[in-house]
């Protein structure tokens, strides 16, 4: 059944919104899954932050091409549906692996991620990533550890010197002797 212009227009403006708002996108086939797979993929990816949408290849294509993703033509060949990751890119990916393991009929094809296409290999790849969150984590630890470095010696050099200037004091002050009855 063909769509109206408008209804494209339509589906062109909201895919457009989603790659925007997207970090990365992981693109899949899915001929042959039943409604409580799909709602099974849409709870999980939902639970990571993301969105999955069975989409229109023409229109997806042309929003990609539109966005500047060089997408490849066989990756949207047959029934289409486009993870949005709007939160942790690796998580989404994982989670996608994951239910492709589980789901017979769900298959990565590829995906987008910091604007360039990445293969199957690729989306396997950013799996394997650690979460944002561990990102984060070891670059403050990175960050602080020398600055904890820096404090720990400089409390020792002051240290040093007020030892050695309390000791240059008691050395200068007489010794006080007991009173005698």
């Amino acid at each position: 059944m063909a769509i109206s212009k408008e209804r494209k227009t339509e589906l062109v403006t909201g895919y457009d919104e989603l790659i925007k708002k997207s970090q990365a996108v992981i693109i899949t086939t899915y001929g042959g899954m039943n409604m409580l797979q799909f709602n099974k993929v849409r709870a999980q990816i939902r639970d990571a932050k993301a969105e999955f949408h069975v989409t229109k290849n023409t229109l997806i294509a042309r929003t990609f091409k539109e966005a500047g993703y060089i997408v490849p033509e066989e990756w949207l060949k047959g029934a289409t549906a486009v993870s949005f990751c709007f939160g942790d890119p690796p998580a989404v990916a994982k989670l996608m692996g994951q239910l492709a393991n589980e789901i017979e009929n769900l298959k990565i094809v590829g995906g987008v991620v910091g604007g360039q296409a990445v293969d199957v290999a690729g989306v396997k790849e950013l799996a394997t990533l650690p979460s944002l969150d561990v990102i984060r984590a070891q670059l403050i630890g990175a960050i602080s550890g020398p600055a904890a470095g820096i404090v720990g010696a400089l409390n020792a050099v002051v240290g040093g010197v007020s030892m050695v200037l309390q000791a240059r004091i008691d050395k200068e002050q007489p010794a006080e002797t007991p009173a005698q009855a």
